[in-house]
């Protein structure tokens, strides 16, 4: 079981976490969101459009970074756009 960390950009106060087994899919991790949070996520589960939070040099995202504080405050920096352009997720990942 691993613990992800999930945000929606441009929603001040939306970070949550999640758990999930490690090697689930994505199409899994999206249901898993989509159940942790019905009232706020009010799309189907497979219409979520999930990214990897990692930065131009490929390191993850950490949570005490100027950029994740920007985006947990609601804000769409660049770096997030970023993020947001380079690193979807397929479904059909594991």
């Amino acid at each position: 079981m691993v613990k992800l960390f999930c945000a929606i950009v441009g929603t001040a106060g939306s970070a949550f976490e999640v758990d999930i087994n490690q090697g689930a899919s994505v199409s899994a991790l999206k249901d898993a969101i989509k159940n942790k949070n019905p009232a706020t996520i009010t799309c189907d589960a497979k219409d979520l459009q999930l990214f990897l939070a990692k930065t131009a040099d490929g390191r993850w995202l950490l949570e005490e970074s100027e950029t994740a504080q920007k985006l947990e405050g609601g804000e769409s920096v660049p770096q997030i756009m970023e993020m947001i352009a380079k690193n979807k997720m397929l479904s059909s990942w594991t």
